[in-house]
């Protein structure tokens, strides 16, 4: 009797730490993080369940409720500080940097980091349009200043070149 009771206790024992175990394994997991190609954006592959997964922007699981549920809560803050990292990136970058022919001044293609966009700009037009410049990351936008102020600072001096 007392073997068929430790039995009983045993198997007592271990459906007890099965409940233990699934209550605080949350339901999806996070196994892998990238930055998308694509679209630049950084996403997740998440596992749903031992078979299926699926992949998300990082962006979109934080601003769904029923959905960050289930994770558990480092994930949650990590995916928070990702989405956060990511907000923060620049909106625009510079990938050609040229010499106009007709007129000494350079010409800067900026291209869009959510949709790929490019846009050709000069740099007057971009020295001036500071809401295009908040959007270009601090470096990049030190050089966009630093060429217009070299720019501006030969026109003045050829200006008073000529005026001798």
């Amino acid at each position: 009797m007392t073997q068929k009771m430790s039995w009983y206790g045993w198997i007592l024992v271990m459906f007890r730490e099965f409940i233990v175990e699934a209550a605080t394994k949350s339901p999806y997991q996070v196994v892998n993080i990238y930055e998308c190609k694509k679209t630049g954006f950084t996403k997740a592959v998440i596992k749903l369940s031992e078979r299926h997964t699926i992949e998300k922007n990082i962006s979109d699981i934080i601003i769904d409720n029923e959905f960050i549920e289930c994770l558990d809560k480092k994930t949650i803050r990590t995916l928070t500080y990702m989405a956060t990292v990511e907000h923060l990136k620049p909106d625009y970058s510079i990938i050609v940097q040229q010499m106009a022919e007709e007129v000494d001044e350079y010409i800067l293609e900026l291209k869009a980091k959510n949709n790929g966009t490019t846009i050709k700009k000069s740099l007057s037009e971009l020295s001036s349009d500071r809401d295009l410049i908040s959007k270009l990351n601090p470096i990049e936008a030190n050089r966009v200043g630093y060429m217009a102020g070299v720019r501006e600072t030969v026109k003045e001096y050829q200006l008073i070149k000529n005026e001798k």
